[in-house]
């Protein structure tokens, strides 16, 4: 959702190229400084979720906005962003019901189903793939894929991690209790969102009875009103208006692509992005966290992309479309999968791992898919 379709008219140059790595370099380099200013002393780990949330603010929102205001919207590939909605929702709700069953903590939980179904789609890995792929056609695919983004992340991702945060935060409020052993003081609710409250009928002195538990769907209501009236939450309305803008045939300044705007919004969000996850990063408590990063990875290779295959095909996709939609389903844990981990109170070290591990797993496809390219294996796939 970074380079606009109305821009790259014209086929792929070294210039689109040239800055596909220097964005792939930024990434780098942002990710190993945070940690080796961490590690030096010289910034602390708590610097990054005002990192991250200063990114969404100031970076993301005014991105998603030009980036929408200048995409050339054509009628058929409505379909796309369709897909990609339907599989990141049905992804993330399969891998909170796989946490739920393995009974990991509310922490780990959200980390495990939301990085499920949140993938890296953007400009920091998808977009370069699928503009390496299929050129301009699968750039402005891509772009379309990308436009449930917003919708996805801020209305979904974000009420259910703000939800699991604060079960996690009623849970490690309680243990203090249940060690301290102090008379007279109520027990943990096992639910942590209904208190026990005493004496609360009249006649039965010392006999501890639940709270009213409220409506799911209020609670659900609650949290969802919360989420859409965070400031964290701005990229959400700017996609709105962004759409406005564009459908109404309100032409964007010429000075946004004159002066390169976008390109360097983008350097910005990278750095203070991909520095605020280096910030997070603890190398040697990576490993405790194996298990349940392999299980979150095999939902984003496996179940993912076989959940889009169907959904395309159901839906009529074919060619070039329906090959974008499945690489794009089969991209790694999404960075905003860390930055909720750190703006919630979830748990930042799985997602640390767990963003690391499916990354390093995408590039080991990416240089063997390369080499068999190289020998003539997927010229036809590629469509070049």
């Amino acid at each position: 959702m970074v380079i606009t379709a109305k821009r790259m008219a014209t086929d792929p140059t070294s210039t689109e190229q040239a800055r596909i790595f220097v964005f792939l370099a930024c990434i780098v380099a942002a990710s190993v400084g945070g940690y080796a200013l961490r590690r030096l002393g010289w910034a602390k780990r708590e610097w990054a979720p005002g990192l991250m949330s200063a990114a969404i603010i100031g970076v993301d929102s005014p991105i998603a906005l030009l980036a929408i205001w200048h995409l050339a919207i054509q009628a058929d590939v409505w379909k796309v962003p369709v897909a990609g909605a339907i599989v990141a929702v049905a992804t993330s709700l399969a891998g909170l019901e796989i946490g739920r069953r393995l009974r990991l903590p509310h922490q780990d939980r959200a980390v495990f189903g939301l990085q499920g179904g949140m993938g890296n789609v953007g400009y920091t890995l998808g977009g370069a793939l699928g503009f390496a792929l299929w050129g301009i056609q699968g750039l402005a695919l891509e772009q379309m894929f990308c436009l449930m983004w917003p919708f996805y992340a801020f209305l979904f991702c974000f009420p259910i991690a703000r939800h699991y945060g604060e079960q996690a935060a009623g849970a490690a409020r309680e243990k203090p209790a249940m060690r301290g052993g102090t008379a007279g003081l109520a027990p943990p609710c096992a639910s942590h969102d209904r208190p026990l409250q005493r004496n609360a009928r009249p006649g039965k002195a010392g006999r501890a009875t639940r709270a009213p538990k409220p409506s799911v769907l209020r609670y659900a209501a609650d949290v969802l009103l919360r989420s859409l009236t965070d400031l964290r939450s701005l990229p959400l309305y700017m996609v709105t208006l962004g759409l406005v803008l564009n459908v109404r045939g309100v032409a964007p300044p010429e000075a946004i692509l004159r002066w390169h705007v976008i390109d360097g919004l983008m350097v910005l969000g990278i750095f203070l992005q991909f520095g605020g996850v280096g910030l997070t990063v603890e190398v040697r408590r990576l490993s405790a966290f194996w298990k349940p990063a392999i299980g979150t990875a095999a939902l984003k290779f496996l179940l993912s992309p076989a959940l889009m295959l169907g959904a395309a095909l159901l839906l009529g996709l074919s060619g070039v479309p329906l090959y974008v939609c499945i690489l794009l389903a089969a991209m790694p844990t999404a960075l905003y999968s860390v930055l909720m981990a750190n703006l919630f109170g979830l748990n930042k070290d799985l997602a640390n791992a767990t963003f690391i591990l499916t990354h390093a797993i995408c590039l080991g496809l990416v240089l063997a898919a390369i080499v068999v390219w190289g020998a003539g294996g997927l010229r036809a796939f590629g469509g070049e």
